[in-house]
């Protein structure tokens, strides 16, 4: 288990749940396989293995500010990245995510993953979930592409911060879901935000995914399939309506702030 300030990041034991949550509806939703990936974050590698999966990948970009942490996961954490760090497709770097991505062409990514810290105050991932970062993301897209981006836990009680995502995310992009799945390490429901200029990933039936995932991944799925796909984006009424209700437009100049642990 990989705990960070007292606070469970990942076990052994069921991390499969969320990192193929994270990922694999991005890769599988699409009418077309992606090529290339830019990941933010994702610092034990698990979320970068499960992108290597996809049978068209041909380069992804991981961005880490800590390499420190990163020398610290390849070395003892090597069930959970399962090598991808050393995988040719892959180019590593270290430095301020926002940064990298702005230096990178326009239009140049068929997907682009967030797997980030909260946005703590005056954190290192703050500025990672506002309005204009979001924009600096469409720009990097090609006009098939999609944005996916590790939205908080999710229950009825502490939705402001998810909430707050998908209200930013819809001010740039035409098409945002919200997701969810229940990770018995969190010991809660873990949201994700799904965004595209195209594709609308509730849209699609099981049977579907379920040839996607044939055609375009490599090895077995553990938790993921159609029917999971299916219930991950079916949200209970309640917490639909409080998403709707609740949460603010986040910005450069008005961040979303977690002042101390236990603010979600």
């Amino acid at each position: 288990m990989l705990l960070i300030d007292g606070d469970v990041q990942s076990s052994l034991f069921d991390e499969y749940i969320y990192h193929e949550s994270l990922v694999l509806p991005g890769l599988i939703s699409g009418a077309s396989s992606p090529e290339k990936v830019f990941l933010c974050g994702g610092g034990e590698g698990a979320t970068l293995r499960e992108i290597l999966r996809c049978k068209t990948v041909e380069s992804v970009i991981k961005c880490d500010i800590d390499q420190e942490a990163i020398q610290m996961y390849m070395e003892e954490l090597p069930e959970w990245h399962q090598g991808s760090f050393f995988d040719p497709r892959v180019t590593l770097i270290h430095m301020d995510a926002r940064k990298l991505l702005e230096e990178q062409n326009d239009h140049a990514f068929d997907g682009i993953y967030t797997d980030l810290t909260e946005p703590v105050n005056g954190g290192p991932s703050q500025m990672l979930y506002s309005k204009e970062f979001f924009s600096i993301c469409k720009n990097k897209l090609n006009e098939n592409g999609f944005l996916v981006v590790q939205g908080s836990l999710l229950r009825t009680s502490t939705y402001e911060m998810h909430a707050s995502i998908i209200k930013t995310m819809q001010e740039v992009f035409p098409i945002v879901r919200s997701y969810s799945v229940y990770v018995p390490s969190f010991d809660t429901c873990w949201g994700f935000a799904f965004a595209s200029f195209n594709t609308d990933p509730f849209l699609l039936n099981p049977k579907e995914i379920d040839l996607r995932i044939q055609q375009r991944l490599a090895g077995k799925t553990r938790f993921y399939d159609g029917i999971a796909h299916q219930q991950i984006f079916s949200l209970g009424k309640d917490l639909r309506e409080k998403i709707a209700q609740a949460g603010s437009i986040i910005t450069d100049t008005h961040p979303f702030s977690l002042k101390k642990k236990g603010d979600l």
